[in-house]
């Protein structure tokens, strides 16, 4: 590679060769567009000759960007010359990002696509896997690169950590129609990871069991009312949401447990006594708790509630 001052119109935007994001509309942050603005470009990207007086970037992408938005004309990048492969370039590209940090899912399954147009499995999985933490086995490099079958949109929330990979992967699983469904009150509710996998799990089962789909399912009306509820926030909708697929998963068990709030109910209980069952009613024998303010109180209490006790045995 040779240092050299580049003119911005000599470089190729579109040229995503060597480009990992799933998108090309990736923000370039306010900090590093006003760091540009202030001193220009710190560290020289690297980018690689097409033909002459025509080159595609290899790294730096946003700097180049964000450098050329602010009105510079040119800027110094180290030049690989167009005899250097493109294979070579990228594992430029990866030993870059691993540098800067970790490579996420996305990014691993466009970096090993664009490797396997340049070269074959077992070159791929020797070369680069090894690096990523992974066995050198070319079997795993389907798996990384499944996340691309996906729509875009679900990519690109992949890649910004708004869905999780494995639930991703799975969603891939069901029909156009059940995925987006799901995908879309992820999105909506901003769900975590663990109530991302819940939901899916959930709703797969429940389709199942009541034979219809989850799109059908997730368009019941008390469901949308749930989701369209106007002085709810995104964690009680989430919680509502999921409550009412485990009422509708489990309607016998549903039905126990509001037999036995018409029990509870009965009794009226004073404050600070509790009454509870065994998880999914599987016993008949129930908890009574009872509250007090502290060792003083229990003393006091405790001659009444020991008499009783006794004439249990």
């Amino acid at each position: 590679m040779q240092t050299r001052r580049i003119r911005f119109d000599q470089i190729d935007f579109n040229d995503d060769s060597f480009i990992l994001a799933p998108t090309s509309e990736e923000i370039i942050s306010a900090k590093l567009k006003e760091s540009i603005k202030r001193t220009g470009i710190l560290h020289p990207p690297i980018i690689r000759e097409k033909r002459e007086k025509c080159f595609q970037i290899i790294s730096g992408w946003k700097r180049l960007r964000a450098a050329k938005e602010s009105g510079r004309a040119c800027c110094d990048c180290l030049v690989m010359t167009a005899s250097t492969t493109v294979l070579d370039g990228l594992a430029i590209v990866l030993e870059e990002m691993l540098l800067n940090g970790k490579i996420n899912p996305v990014e691993q399954a466009i970096f090993f696509r664009k490797v396997l147009q340049e070269t074959d499995d077992n070159e791929a999985a020797e070369r680069f896997l090894p690096p990523l933490g992974f066995p050198p086995r070319p079997n795993l490099l389907k798996r990384l690169i499944a996340l691309l079958n996906l729509e875009e949109p679900l990519v690109v929330a992949v890649h910004k950590g708004r869905l999780d990979e494995k639930v991703a992967l799975e969603l891939g699983k069901l029909d156009f129609g059940d995925r987006m469904a799901l995908f879309e009150v992820i999105t909506l509710l901003h769900l975590s990871v663990g109530n991302q996998k819940k939901l899916t799990i959930s709703s797969r089962e429940l389709a199942v069991r009541s034979n219809s789909s989850i799109r059908q399912i997730l368009s019941d009306p008390e469901a949308e009312a749930i989701l369209n509820h106007p002085e709810a926030n995104l964690p009680q909708k989430a919680a509502n949401l999921m409550a009412w697929i485990n009422r509708k998963r489990f309607p016998r068990l549903n039905e126990a447990e509001q037999e036995f709030r018409r029990f509870t109910g009965k009794l009226q209980l004073p404050k600070g006594v509790g009454l509870s069952h065994v998880p999914s009613f599987e016993k008949d024998e129930l908890t009574l708790t009872i509250t007090v303010q502290d060792q003083e109180k229990l003393q006091e209490l405790w001659p009444k509630l020991e008499q009783i006790l006794s004439r249990k045995r």
